[in-house]
Parts: structure tokens; C-alpha cells; sequence
């Protein structure tokens, strides 16, 4: 009989039980994020998923396991024989063995419990070891001080026989036919220098072992031995596959049955049946070759190692999920292409910029060509984003915000860059508000120009852009349930559509977008509208920081996986990305966010002027370098760049 841990690893996996529990789990995961779509409703239906599928499989394993040989057999247990030894006499090699010492104990249970002299040891099925049990009981009782005869009655096998190489004949059959006397079938076993044990071998083959056994002179020879033997025991072939154990038995006082722990129940009542017919019941068990039951295998054990593996399965193939789900989603999400180095070496530079065409109410200002430009801070030292808010009406960059987190964990900062803010124009050779770059170039496209501009500006290469038009700002706010806005005095403007009232509300979509685009604010005060102080294009980049960093906060944080899948399907139709910006280096970026307190990003201001254009458009001159600006918030920046100028000096 094949042993249960020789089975294949995948007959051990895919059980019965385990493919129940498994699936019972499953089922319980599945109703529970049904129940509970949060991150802690996901965690706790995955414990209860585990602790169910660990049940599930004890329930199932204390219904289906082998009965108790007590209660089969009506009898006891006489011993436990370990399965430790590779030699089938380990009595003989090895006194102080575990197996030794259990044959000792068994045969001191044996003789404790019994009253029977001759004893027959059978088993149900073959594969069992009864002739090793038969041999090893012999030679403990020997070793004890018994007096004991060990006869080989299995005629098939000839265990014993073989093992002691002596040559079967004369022996048992021929006893039984009264071909040979006792003292000839007999064989004296030297076991040590002063202890030996008689042996009665197989005998003489025959057709029919049945017929071979039915002599009248072996019941006389065992009576006979009865009367100096202490104990006989009779090696016999497994009752359920031979008729010998039926002759024997008439000879018997009882069985001793050898079983293995995966003995079934019903062959071993079987066998239990036959022998009680028979005329030698059984009057004790041996379980042979146990595995020795490690705190690994101990019944609860194994249940909370399986709720572990569900544990571990589930939150593998939920994470799988949300994030096929995630990739889906954010492949639905437009992009362009966006390469500022190719961008630069394709486009003069503004190492010398063109003088602008500009007049500027006070002339003691410096001029605008040795202000705009700022020092290239490095790389390494922070990573950027672009936002870009687009009008499709008027065909232009409205809102203009960079995002710069620095590398060594100081504060991040933003700021917003003024539609009308007049910087050089690569493209273009000369001078142009900021927002029309976004028209692109020649073989650049508008967000790569727009970023290489605001690179001129402020010398922050720009890391990735991410840009949307006015409906898909609509959409962002609404997808996220709206961003707070609060407001001192209702104000309204009929040409961005906005009245809002005073106090906080939770805006929706259209009314943050006025908000956002309102240059002419008025404000209720006292009963009367007038137009609210600083309403400008400056004061726009101050509601659209207040905005987007609401926004943000909505953003950064998700009730569960699935609602983090639909704020990124739900933000794939409304934003444009560029081609460089990864999924991981989205997650990365959004698990980056999350540790950021949004309430801490200083919102850098720029320094700029009204001014206009010979042609009478009104613009805005920034006054100072952008770099100085830097140096006074993030010396750090510029520092680094500092040292890698003197190390290539």
C-alpha cells in the first residue's frame, strides 16, 4: 500500500478538502468586498476568508478521517511501531532504537492484557509488515528472559525463512503432514552468546498450503510446545488475501493485526470479522511504520498553515487583479510624445535672448533680457511635473503649474506660471506670452515647447507633464466627489459663469472651473457688488493652487483597490500624459504623495510687472530671476550645481 506522503506533491495540494476550503474562502472574500469596498472591508474579508478556509478544512478532515482502530476493533492498542528504522530486525542491531523500545513495550502490553499462549500476528492487506512485527515481538520477548517459538505460516512470502537463511524445509508443512518431528522442523536462532530462540521455518512447497497445513500432527506439536513456551507466535498472511490464516487459526488462541495508519476502516473491520469467525479474534493491534506526529502535523496546526496559504493566496490574486485592472485603466489614458532634449537641440538657444518688445512704466527696472534667464539646477537633486489646463475655445494654455519634489525629502513646492508671463520663444525667435507655446512648434509638439519654456524660465527640467482641457477639469472634480472652497462674501462673474455663495462648499466640477477661470470676481459686501481686491491674474494662480491641491487631497487617498481603479479610469478620459511617465512611476509617484502633507507645499510667487507691447497687448515681465527666487527657499539646489561647475574647473 502506497504511503501517503510518498503521493505526488500536487495529490497532496489538490485534495478534496483543500479544494472545498479554498473555495469556501474564496466565496467569503468575494461576498465580504461585496459588503465592505474600503481597504480595511478588503483586510478584514481576507482574515475572515482565511480563518474560514482553515475551518472548512478541519471540518472536513475530522468528517473524513480514518475511524478509531478502538472503536472498529472493540480491543486495544498494544503499541505504536515508529517508522525510523531501515532494517527489518532493528531489535537485533540496535537495543536502545526507538523501534526496540516500542517492540519492549508492545510485548510487555501483550502480555499485560492477554491471556492467549498462541498467538497468530496477520494483517488486512498486504504491504502492512507483519512479518517484521512477527520478528521483532519474537526477539524482544527473547531478549526480555521469555521463553518464545516463532513459527514462519506464511507459505507464500516466507519472510522469516528467508531472513534467517537456513532453507525452508524441514519445517511447518512438514509438521503438519508428519514428515518431520518437532525437534527436526525446529531451528535454534543464536541471538546473542547466551540467549537463542527456537524457529520453526515455512517447510516443505506445496500446490495447495491449505491442504499442506491440514495434518493432525501439527496440533499436537503445539500442544506440545505449550507446555514449555512461554509464547507462540505464528507469522501469518494477510487474512483478506489468503485462506492459511483460517487453518492457523484453528490452532490459535487469538491475533494479534498488524495495521499501518493508513489501514482503512472498513477493511479492518473486515479482517476483524474473518478472524472472530475463524476462531482467534483479535485481542490487540499494532500500528506499524507511524510517522511520528510533528507539531507541523498536529490537526490545528495544518488548519491555521492552510488559513495562512489562503491568506496569502487571496491577497496575491486580488493584487493580481486590481492590477490588471489598474493596467487597463491606464492604458485608456491618452498620450504625446515629450522629449526636451531633443526638443532644445532642435530649437535655437536663449543663452542670448532677443530683446523684448515691451514698455514698461518704470525704466529703472532692469532689463527684461538679463532677468528672465535662470541657472540649470541639477537633475538629480528633485523630480518635476508640469500641469497644463487647456482652453480648446480660445486655443491656448490657461492654467501652468510646476511641481517639484526634491530629492532630499525638503518640502515640495509649486508654482504657477502666469498665462500672460512674456519669456522668449524658442520657435519663434522672439518674445510671446507663455500659454501661446503650447501651440508647439516645428517638430515639437505644444506641452514639449511649453516645458522647454519653463525650463528657460526657471532652469527646473521638467521630469513629465500631465494636461487637460476644461471639460476633462469638470470631469477630475466630479470623479473625485468635488473640492472644498471657501469664500468669506459670495462672488460671481458672468463671463467665467461663477456665483458662489460665502462659506465653505463642497464645489462641483463646473462651479471649481469658474473659480479657477474668474478674472473679473466680484464680491457681495454690505448689500453691494463691487469687484474684489486683487482680482488678476495673479490672484487666478492662487485659486488654482487652492484648487488643485484640494484636488490632490481627494486624489491621494483610496477607500480600497477598486476605488483607486476607478479614480484612474475615471481621470483616463479627462487627462493627457506624456509618453515617458510609466505606470510604476505613476504608483510611485502617488505612494510618494501620500506621506506628503499637501498643506506643507510652499507656493512660490513669481516676482512680475504689468507691462505691454508696442502693439498694445498687456503682458506680465518678471522682474526677478527665477534662480534667486530658488536660492531663497532651496539653496540646496543650486549648491550641487555650484560644486559640479568647480569640479570641472
Amino acid at each position: 500500500m502506497k504511503r501517503a506522503n510518498n503521493l505526488p506533491w500536487w495529490k497532496r495540494v489538490f485534495t478534496p478538502a483543500n479544494i472545498v476550503s479554498v473555495a469556501a474562502g474564496v466565496t467569503v472574500f468575494i461576498l465580504g468586498r461585496i459588503a465592505w469596498d474600503t481597504n480595511q472591508g478588503a483586510l478584514f474579508s481576507a482574515i475572515i476568508a482565511a480563518l474560514v478556509t482553515g475551518v472548512v478544512w478541519l471540518t472536513w478532515w475530522s468528517l473524513t478521517r480514518v475511524p478509531a482502530l478502538d472503536s472498529i476493533l472493540d480491543t486495544q492498542r498494544l503499541g505504536t511501531i515508529p517508522d525510523h528504522d531501515s532494517s527489518p530486525a532493528p531489535t537485533l542491531i540496535d537495543s536502545g532504537s526507538p523501534s526496540s523500545i516500542a517492540y519492549r513495550d508492545t510485548i510487555n502490553q501483550l502480555e499485560g492484557h492477554t491471556r492467549g499462549q498462541v498467538l497468530l500476528v496477520s494483517s488486512p492487506g498486504p504491504g502492512q509488515g507483519t512479518t517484521t512485527v512477527a520478528l521483532n515481538l519474537a526477539v524482544a520477548a527473547t531478549q526480555e528472559g521469555r521463553r518464545v517459538l516463532l513459527i514462519d505460516g506464511d507459505l507464500s512470502g516466507r519472510g522469516i525463512t528467508r531472513f534467517m537463511s537456513t532453507g525452508p524445509e524441514p519445517g511447518l508443512t512438514d509438521l503438519a503432514q508428519g514428515k518431520a518431528t518437532l525437534g527436526e522442523a525446529s531451528r535454534l536462532w543464536q541471538l546473542a552468546e547466551h540467549t537463542a530462540m527456537p524457529v520453526i521455518p515455512s517447510g516443505s512447497a506445496s500446490e495447495d498450503d491449505v491442504a499442506a497445513l491440514q495434518g493432525a500432527d501439527l496440533a499436537t506439536a503445539l500442544e506440545s510446545v505449550t507446555e514449555s513456551a512461554d509464547l507462540v507466535l505464528i507469522d501469518s498472511p494477510p487474512i483478506l488475501w489468503s485462506e492459511t490464516p483460517r487453518v492457523l487459526a484453528e490452532h490459535a488462541d487469538g491475533t494479534v493485526l498488524v495495521v499501518t495508519e493508513a489501514a482503512a476502516g472498513s477493511t479492518v473491520g473486515r479482517a476483524n470479522d474473518l478472524l472472530d469467525a475463524a476462531g482467534a479474534p483479535v485481542v490487540g493491534y499494532v500500528v506499524n511504520r507511524a510517522d511520528h506526529l510533528s507539531f507541523w502535523q498536529r490537526p490545528w496546526v495544518r488548519m491555521l498553515k492552510r488559513s495562512t496559504t489562503a491568506f496569502a493566496l487571496i491577497a496575491i490574486i486580488f493584487a493580481g487583479y486590481t492590477g490588471v485592472d489598474l493596467w487597463d485603466s491606464w492604458r485608456g489614458v491618452e498620450r504625446q510624445g515629450f522629449d526636451v532634449s531633443a526638443a532644445e537641440a532642435a530649437l535655437p538657444t536663449t543663452s542670448t535672448p532677443p530683446v523684448a518688445d515691451v514698455v514698461v512704466e518704470d525704466e529703472g527696472d532692469a532689463p527684461l533680457e538679463e532677468v528672465v534667464i535662470a541657472e540649470v539646477a541639477p537633475d538629480e537633486a528633485y523630480r518635476s511635473f508640469l500641469l497644463i489646463g487647456g482652453d480648446q475655445v480660445a486655443g491656448a494654455a490657461d492654467v501652468i503649474m510646476l511641481l517639484v519634489l526634491p530629492s532630499d525629502g525638503s518640502e515640495p513646492f509649486m508654482v504657477s506660471l502666469p498665462r500672460d508671463l512674456y519669456l522668449p520663444n524658442r520657435c519663434t525667435g522672439d518674445y510671446s506670452r507663455i500659454n501661446a507655446t503650447i501651440h508647439g512648434c516645428t517638430a515639437v509638439n505644444g506641452p514639449t515647447l511649453l516645458a522647454l519654456t519653463v525650463e528657460d524660465f526657471t532652469g527646473i527640467s521638467v521630469d513629465h507633464f500631465a494636461m487637460f482641457d476644461f471639460d476633462g477639469f469638470e470631469e477630475i472634480v466630479d470623479s473625485v466627489g468635488g473640492v472644498q472652497i471657501c469664500l468669506d462674501n459670495p462672488v460671481r462673474d458672468a463671463k467665467a459663469h461663477l456665483d458662489l455663495p460665502a462659506g465653505c462648499i463642497n464645489a462641483t466640477g463646473e462651479q471649481a472651473l469658474a473659480w479657477v477661470r474668474s478674472r473679473h470676481t466680484e464680491e457681495l459686501v454690505g448689500g453691494r457688488w463691487r469687484s474684489m481686491p486683487g482680482a488678476s491674474d495673479l490672484t487666478r494662480n492662487q485659486h488654482q493652487q487652492d484648487v488643485i491641491i484640494e484636488l490632490f487631497k481627494k486624489l491621494k487617498t483610496f477607500n480600497s483597490p477598486s476605488d483607486l481603479t476607478r479614480k484612474v479610469s475615471g481621470l483616463a478620459d479627462a487627462f493627457t500624459l506624456d509618453d515617458q511617465l510609466s505606470l510604476a512611476d505613476a504608483i510611485a509617484l502617488g505612494w510618494q504623495m501620500r506621506d506628503v502633507s499637501l498643506d506643507s507645499i510652499k507656493r512660490m510667487e513669481i516676482a512680475v510687472k504689468l507691462a505691454r507691447t508696442k502693439e498694445g497687448r498687456s503682458v506680465l515681465v518678471p522682474t526677478i530671476p527665477f534662480d534667486e527666487m530658488l536660492a531663497e527657499e532651496y539653496p540646496h539646489l543650486l549648491e550641487a550645481l555650484t560644486l559640479e561647475d568647480s569640479g570641472r574647473e
